[in-house]
């Protein structure tokens, strides 16, 4: 009898089994994966295989004959998915479980088949809707940790609410508060001028929030959110420690105009604070803004941040004071980060520390030939792109770097809130 072997649920980050047994020594079978993201777009692997001798097939140990992907993976079926009628990325925010349809094939003959649960949150961990005078959010908390630290969770320049990173953070055992501002419900439509008073009301809310470790609170940010993360932390002693993921250390200019001029990201006590303007109504810019939105096609924007990088001065006022921050810091980057230069950047934030004198542990780690889009491990990256934003990078190297980065991620959270936080410094390379 044909059976196959895989956990009917498991969680998102979680690598699982998937084996076959029952063949016929060195039969020929294909597997087939499917599942829908959030905008309701189906994905789909396959991979051929060969029975051995005992008539198992087994992914973590074999390789297949044909597919898409290459190599023993235990977890290709799943990375390696690819959009059906589309060329973005996999559209995935909320913590909806998401249910794999596996299908085993002989002879284009369906012989076994089943549906798999993979689930961002735990049943551990309880999520409540909360917000208070001007600001909302989720907050993730883990029922079986008593008094665990507590992340702020902040996105990118896509705006609205993502839910994902502070669910799968809280099944490993931390509070977490995913925080949208801008692009959800009554905040504001634009990156532009986000008062940091918003973040700083978020902060009081916490230390009034009961059976949390208030000393050991931290922000994780992505991309915009990466920027956005260092300079709350540099304005907000109450934060103990950040992670800037792909993101970087300049204050630049909002997305959007507001009152038909340039102005900044971010704003304090009614004033917006100094930006790294970039160049986009020049001809050349203007003609390639002009043409994505023609032919609906998406931009690579990192030769713009360069370009304004590039007229900044060390002192200029808006380069982020990372030396105000009152704990460890974590950043990461993308040798091939079509968005901008993330790895540039976070070797800047590293350089005024050490210029400084930082006493705190911080620790840099760039991902070679991956794109500015790493997520959590697993989730497809075949497409790397949005409606506007191409990415960069590639699947396997995007793939190895989001379990590294993931890898990463914990082992810094573990270190800085389990124990007082190493004064060195760590910078290092992650090219596997």
């Amino acid at each position: 009898m044909i059976r196959l072997h895989i956990p009917l649920v498991s969680k998102w980050d979680e690598e699982i089994n998937l084996k076959v047994q029952g063949l016929q020594p060195h039969d020929l079978i294909d597997i087939m994966v499917s599942v829908k993201d959030d905008a309701n777009i189906t994905w789909k692997s396959y991979a051929i295989f060969q029975a051995n001798e005992f008539g198992v097939v087994d992914p973590r140990v074999m390789a297949p004959l044909n597919g898409t992907y290459d190599g023993q993976e235990q977890m290709g079926l799943f990375w390696s998915m690819k959009a059906i009628g589309s060329s973005h990325s996999f559209q995935k925010k909320t913590v909806h479980p998401s249910r794999y349809r596996i299908e085993i094939k002989q002879n284009e003959n369906t012989i076994v088949s089943q549906d798999v649960k993979r689930v961002l949150l735990s049943g551990t961990t309880c999520r409540q809707e909360v917000g208070g005078d001007g600001w909302t959010g989720t907050f993730f908390r883990p029922l079986s940790v008593e008094r665990p630290p507590i992340i702020i969770v902040v996105g990118g320049s896509d705006g609205g609410l993502d839910e994902t990173i502070a669910a799968l953070l809280s099944n490993h055992g931390y509070a977490t508060l995913a925080l949208p501002y801008f692009q959800y419900k009554q905040l504001p439509k634009q990156l532009v001028e986000i008062p940091l008073e918003y973040f700083q009301d978020v902060i009081t809310w916490i230390f009034h929030q009961e059976g949390i470790n208030h000393k050991k609170m931290g922000i994780f940010g992505r991309s915009k959110g990466g920027e956005l993360a260092l300079l709350i932390a540099s304005h907000f002693p109450e934060v103990r420690f950040v992670v800037s993921h792909v993101g970087g250390g300049i204050i630049f200019q909002g997305v959007g105009l507001k009152n038909f001029r340039k102005t900044s990201s971010w704003s304090l006590n009614g004033t917006p604070l100094a930006f790294a303007p970039l160049e986009l109504l020049r001809p050349s810019q203007l003609w390639k803004y002009l043409k994505q939105k023609i032919t609906r096609q998406p931009q690579v924007f990192v030769q713009l941040y360069q370009q304004a990088i590039q007229h900044l001065k060390d002192d200029h006022p808006s380069i982020i004071k990372v030396e105000h921050i009152k704990g460890p810091i974590l950043l990461t980057s993308s040798t091939d980060d079509a968005v901008w230069p993330s790895r540039l950047m976070s070797e800047k934030v590293v350089k005024r520390l050490k210029l400084s004198g930082y006493q705190h542990f911080v620790q840099h780690v760039c991902f070679e030939n991956a794109g500015h889009h790493i997520r959590p491990p697993y989730f497809p990256t075949t497409a790397r792109q949005s409606q506007n934003v191409i990415y960069g990078g590639e699947t396997v190297s995007d793939a190895r770097a989001s379990q590294k980065f993931w890898e990463e991620l914990l082992l810094f959270l573990e270190k800085v809130t389990s124990s007082s936080s190493s004064k060195e410094y760590h910078e290092s390379s992650a090219d596997e």
